[in-house]
């Protein structure tokens, strides 16, 4: 059971061989950490589903190997699935076979307001070098080349790493974690390319990825959604970053962000307000109008991703107005 989707296993996983689940992609969200939310958006969780499914049949034809199997129906799908062995446990050993790598790769094309690379330089968590940058960046700064970042995926809380920390954490050579950062970045590439395709800017997004029982790297979980990925529609986030940015501008987010810093946890401690409702319908259309997009085909009668941005700035323009 996730925040966002749940996973219903149908057959076990062995060191030996796949196991096969079936997601189930709620309408639920989850934003920084919380669990989730107090609301849901109609039709997200179908609308994630099918975009994530268009991008692996679409990788597959690119020789991305997936754990994916068949979309069973609008928010269902059938995937391969792996063992989880935690490190910290040490569960996880070198030479093992069908294990879920615990790390997430993100990429990023541009640094938009909101991206966690500005934080962690301000409070020198990294540094320019490790970036691969050559001068301080500005929010909205498109990048000449994308960066990687690799982060833990089996903590309680995400902590970035250096990739001689990612390959020892994961139990992977260097050829390894070498296939691992091509595949991240084919799959970025495809992506951008996708997305500027139909107007949208890929700014980031993150990739997971498992060894399968023939010790061949796979990518897991789902890519290219817009909970998995920033977009932007000339400067506007088009993706759950919009749900991130409304709780950025009340109390509750400063609430959680002092709970955190005390070690208090991320927010039990505190109800987060409900959304407005209009606030909700442009957020179910944005998340379905890209679907059908992406995608080429049609399942709802939404506004164009033109009109339902629009939308997200007239209310951005009456909040300030507020």
């Amino acid at each position: 059971m996730g925040s966002v989707k749940d996973l219903t296993i149908k057959r076990p996983a062995t060191e030996d061989l796949e196991g096969i689940g079936v997601f189930k992609f709620t309408d639920d969200y989850s934003v920084f950490d919380y669990g989730k939310m107090p609301d849901t958006i109609p039709n997200k969780g179908e609308a994630l589903c099918r975009m994530a499914a268009y991008n692996f049949k679409e990788l597959e034809k690119q020789k991305i190997k997936s754990h994916f199997r068949k979309l069973d129906s609008g928010n269902k799908m059938e995937v391969d699935i792996v063992r989880v062995l935690f490190p910290q446990k040490d569960e996880l050993k070198p030479g093992m076979r069908n294990y879920l790598v615990p790390l997430e790769v993100i990429f990023r094309n541009s640094l938009p307001e909101g991206s966690s690379v500005f934080k962690r330089l301000a409070k020198g968590e990294t540094t320019l070098e490790q970036l691969g940058l050559e001068k301080t960046p500005h929010p909205g700064e498109k990048l000449a080349l994308p960066i990687m970042d690799v982060s833990t995926k089996l903590e309680p809380t995400d902590r970035y790493l250096t990739w001689k920390e990612a390959a020892e954490i994961a139990c992977l050579n260097q050829a390894e974690i070498e296939d691992l950062k091509e595949k991240a970045l084919e799959i970025n590439n495809f992506l951008t390319k996708k997305a500027d395709e139909i107007g949208l800017e890929h700014a980031d997004g993150k990739v997971e990825f498992a060894m399968n029982p023939k010790r061949k790297l796979i990518l897991v979980d789902v890519c290219g959604t817009l909970d998995e990925n920033r977009f932007l529609y000339n400067g506007i986030h088009v993706s759950k970053q919009i749900l991130r940015d409304y709780y950025k501008t009340t109390p509750w987010h400063e609430v959680i962000e002092s709970e955190k810093a005390e070690g208090k946890g991320h927010g039990e401690f505190t109800v987060p307000p409900r959304l407005p409702k209009e606030l909700i319908d442009i957020t179910s259309n944005m998340y379905k109008s890209v679907c059908e997009t992406w995608t080429g085909e049609k399942h709802w009668n939404v506004p164009s991703i033109e009109e339902t941005m629009n939308q997200y700035k007239t209310f951005l323009e009456k909040s300030k107005e507020a």
